[in-house]
């Protein structure tokens, strides 16, 4: 046999072998990736992180990053920029960047009432005697900053009245307030629950004002959703299945408080019982908790006066049981 003959069968056999060696049979179909930022440590995130951690996302097809960003400012940028697919966050820059253009949608409300308390040193006895005080918020514009002007509006004040202080995070402002730097603060479980525990005044619980709202939502750019439909409804749905997991198993859920937010189990549980009332399962986009938002947002951003909500939100993706 011609050793061109001979090379050219060991040629066709290699290409048999390799055509038939499992190693390079078609790879399997790895689960969509989405990365979810969130930007608190509270009670409240709690539907998300149950649904990442018993595994309901991976269920659903879905193989989830979380990521915690110390700003709802931060994660909305994030988003925007497509570093993230998700991000539970308080609708208000969302909104005030959509106004302006921006390719984002409000697929999910997972808080439908601000679960803040204004909590203060022993200076402040009633809310008259917040003015000329430094009181401590996350950041301005953020859902600390907007609770706050609720409570400033309830006592007959408003943002003029005070100094805010933007702190970060909700346990630096107990920080800041045991330190001095502020005489007050804008709290959410379980930090208010440790705080009332350290002796401070809860001045305001704002549920109390009974004022629905868009505390905390999901969003997304409309253009992945347009493009990727079956991973945002794979994602709500997943979300959806949490929530109801989260409101009806309190032993679950403190489990990923202690993981996330750790401290003692009674400041863990009393923050969990304030939200209690407050988690939307499902976590259906609510129209009505918007507009409150939007006259909190007017004055900064006017064109939102006139803006039609219903092009914001996008309903589609949680079925209304």
């Amino acid at each position: 046999m011609k050793l061109a003959t001979r090379c050219g069968l060991r040629v066709l056999l290699l290409a048999l072998c390799l055509t038939a060696s499992p190693s390079h049979s078609p790879a399997q179909t790895r689960p969509p990736l989405v990365r979810v930022a969130y930007s608190a440590l509270s009670a409240g995130i709690g539907t998300l992180w149950i649904t990442h951690e018993q595994g309901i996302f991976k269920k659903h097809g879905l193989d989830s990053n979380l990521i915690y960003m110390r700003s709802g400012t931060t994660a909305a940028q994030a988003l925007l920029a497509g570093e993230i697919q998700f991000a539970h966050i308080s609708p208000a820059p969302m909104m005030a960047a959509w106004i302006q253009g921006a390719d984002v949608a409000l697929i999910g409300t997972t808080v439908h009432q601000m679960v803040f308390t204004v909590i203060t040193d022993g200076s402040i006895a009633k809310g008259a005697d917040l003015k000329g005080k430094k009181i401590g918020v996350t950041r301005i514009g953020s859902a600390s900053d907007l609770a706050l002007r609720a409570a400033l509006e309830h006592f007959g004040l408003n943002s003029k009245d005070v100094t805010m202080i933007s702190m970060g995070g909700i346990p630096d402002i107990l920080a800041g307030m045991r330190a001095g730097s502020v005489q007050g603060g804008v709290l959410s479980p379980p930090t208010s629950t440790l705080a009332r525990e350290l002796g401070y005044r809860p001045l305001l619980h704002i549920p109390d004002l009974g004022r629905e709202f868009a505390f905390s939502s999901i969003a997304a750019k409309r253009s992945f959703i347009q493009s990727q439909p079956e991973v945002a409804k794979a994602f709500m749905a997943a979300l959806t299945d949490g929530a109801k997991i989260y409101k009806e198993d309190s032993r679950a859920a403190l489990r990923v408080l202690r993981k996330y937010i750790g401290g003692e189990d009674r400041i863990l549980e009393g923050g969990y019982r304030e939200y209690d009332a407050a988690i939307s399962s499902p976590p259906y986009p609510s129209l009505k908790g918007l507009e409150p938002l939007r006259e909190s947002l007017v004055e900064a951003t006017p064109q939102l006066k006139q803006a039609d909500l219903r092009k914001f939100v996008d309903d589609r993706f949680v079925k209304v049981k």
